[in-house]
């Protein structure tokens, strides 16, 4: 493993599990205790601050719908550590959290932007879930807002991802993958998505990607990329994607957001994208994007950056976002290269994981636990497991490890929300999944 000092994160102070150590490391009752004794004051804080937040960012990344997800998340988990009266609380903080949003969406904007990262879609599918009538606190009233017909303004905005004038992006952050993670994670959630609605959002996708490599291909740009970079002689994907004419590679603005998705619907709705595409547009890209790991396992940020440019290990940009795509393609091809490339990353997170700017989701030590905890389900190996643990003690510190304050120091991306979302999610391992992008 190639050694980075990439200057944006901290040196592990943790010693590695130990290969030969006769018992597998599990999550025992005290180390559980001391992370919910931790998590309680955490979570007060949490409710105190939403209370005092301005209404007029109301995503899912940055706003106030962000934080009302993370409170049904704590409503919905099956742990015994939140009791009953716990999670009720959280309940209904979620609801407040969701009718404050409803009051400041911009539904026309829309026509721009339907992810349910950055736009009002995130707020209306938090309101579906929080106001479900089978989750729902018994103290709601007829007074509560209309599920059924936010819902109907999710589905309708499909309808602008696919319009032939759209010149809507493809990635998660601010685009038509953004909109078939909202979704999934209705679909994940019990709820009905229409088949038709996903396959024409994907099919939208697939040709943007295709025309995208046509073009790539015709002005010479992708060769003139791949000069500057150690894999000069990489033929071109069947599919291109970019952001503000950057090819960027991750998990946020990147083929790896875009890709995950695409085979995540594979696997939920086995009918919705055709075999031709999978095995002739989808793999290939994804193998394509496998080869361009480095040496010290972590991704470049964007296509044409050098081994000299290796120095995000995020979730956004780097390794943390490649791996989920990699375990997911391994899982559909049984190609043992994806899982082996995923294992190298999960040495890279481990090693460079711990980040100067804090403890979040998008660019933080949390959203590295993450990828350690997709290892841990992927292979069942312990050691992921023991390294995700780890990486919790360290988010548990969530004031004292990192460099700066956050922008958004108390959202579900770049904050707190996001710290204890982990945070509650390690306590069940084979059920935690990253927010928003990972699906079932």
């Amino acid at each position: 493993m190639v050694d980075v000092n990439d200057g944006r994160h901290f040196s592990n102070p943790f010693s590695d599990w130990s290969q030969s150590s006769a018992q597998p490391f599990e999550l025992d009752s005290k180390w559980k205790d001391a992370v919910t004794a931790r998590l309680n004051p955490l979570i007060e804080e949490l409710y105190y601050q939403s209370a005092q937040l301005p209404s007029s960012d109301i995503s899912m990344y940055t706003g106030l719908a962000g934080i009302g997800y993370f409170f049904h998340r704590l409503s919905v988990t099956d742990n015994t550590l939140f009791d009953t009266e716990k999670r009720q609380r959280a309940a209904e903080n979620a609801q407040k959290i969701a009718s404050r949003c409803l009051r400041h969406l911009d539904i026309n904007r829309l026509c721009k932007n339907v992810s349910v990262f950055t736009s009002s879609v995130g707020a209306l599918c938090l309101t579906v879930l929080s106001y479900r009538s089978d989750i729902a606190p018994s103290g709601a009233t007829a007074a509560s807002p209309s599920v059924e017909e936010c819902l109907k303004q999710v589905l309708r905005a499909h309808e602008f991802a696919v319009a032939a004038s759209s010149d809507m992006p493809n990635e998660a952050l601010y685009g038509r993958t953004g909109y078939l993670n909202a979704l999934v994670m209705l679909h994940s959630a019990g709820i009905s998505v229409p088949n038709d609605i996903i396959s024409s959002v994907v099919n939208a996708i697939l040709s943007s990607g295709v025309r995208k490599a046509k073009q790539y291909q015709a002005d010479g740009q992708y060769r003139a990329l791949m000069r500057r970079t150690e894999h000069r002689d990489l033929p071109m994907p069947p599919l291109m994607f970019d952001w503000h004419d950057k090819a960027y590679l991750g998990g946020a603005h990147g083929f790896a957001g875009i890709l995950l998705t695409l085979l995540k619907i594979h696997r939920l709705f086995p009918n919705v994208i055709q075999p031709d595409a999978l095995e002739q547009l989808i793999i290939p890209t994804v193998h394509w994007i496998s080869q361009l790991q480095l040496p010290s396992g972590n991704w470049p940020s964007s296509l044409g950056d050098s081994v000299a440019r290796d120095i995000l290990v995020h979730w956004c940009h780097g390794a943390t976002g490649l791996i989920p795509l990699m375990i997911e393609a391994y899982k559909i091809s049984h190609d043992e290269s994806y899982m082996k490339r995923a294992l190298k990353a999960g040495d890279a997170i481990w090693k460079r994981g711990l980040l100067h700017k804090g403890c979040g989701l998008c660019h933080g030590s949390a959203g590295s636990g993450y990828a350690l905890l997709d290892l841990y389900r992927g292979t069942g190996n312990t050691v992921h497991l023991y390294r995700a643990a780890k990486f919790a003690e360290w988010c548990m510190d969530y004031g004292k490890n990192r460099t700066r304050v956050a922008d958004r120091p108390f959202s579900l991306f770049e904050g707190l929300a996001g710290t204890l979302y982990f945070l509650v999610d390690i306590l069940n391992p084979m059920d935690a999944r990253f927010p928003l992008l990972s699906g079932s």
